[in-house]
């Protein structure tokens, strides 16, 4: 994919108020929402690459498990993203991400953008993973972990393993208004 993409997700990034606090509180629910989302999408791309892979998908040796990992280096090994872009990314998440599993995602989210059209042409079917949860920082910021659930102030999400979220309800529509219909239920 082009540096075009990469540089409008840093754009998108660097926009975000990692501190929204009140943010946070106040898009809750939408926000658990998006998370939902992305476990689903993750957890299909898991599905998908797994089939790929002819063995199960994570093991006890990688760094990277499930569900905060680089998809993009799953589907491509070589990726990489451009290095002045990524050095960019980087120097600005050192300084306001609001915790290093944030940051990791970030990095995950650019390196998708750094797909090739030949590599996603093999998994056309399949959604782009990482889109609610640039939306999710958007509405507020970053999120904690505890005990098995990702916390959004008022409103809380159940971790569970990718399996149990491949089939789980999608949000088809991602838009402001749909979001914030949900915030208002």
């Amino acid at each position: 994919m082009s540096n075009g993409r990469a540089n409008a997700l840093v754009e998108r990034i660097i926009a975000i108020n990692w501190h929204a606090a009140e943010d946070s509180f106040e898009h809750g629910t939408s926000r658990a929402w998006l998370m939902r989302e992305y476990l689903r999408r993750s957890a299909l791309w898991v599905q998908e690459l797994q089939k790929e892979e002819h063995r199960p998908f994570f093991d006890v040796a990688q760094s990277d498990r499930w569900p905060f990992f680089d998809i993009a280096q799953r589907v491509d090994p070589l990726v990489c993203a451009d290095e002045e872009v990524a050095s960019r990314l980087d120097e600005f998440l050192s300084e306001h991400a609001s915790s290093l599993l944030v940051g990791r995602v970030c990095r995950a989210a650019l390196n998708w953008t750094s797909l090739s059209e030949e590599s996603l042409a093999k998994f056309p079917d399949l959604p782009d993973p990482f889109e609610p949860l640039i939306l999710l920082f958007e509405r507020g910021g970053g999120f904690w972990i505890e005990n098995g659930f990702i916390d959004f102030v008022a409103s809380r999400v159940r971790l569970a393993t990718w399996d149990e979220h491949v089939a789980a309800e999608p949000l088809t529509l991602l838009d402001a208004g749909t979001l914030d219909a949900l915030d208002e239920e």
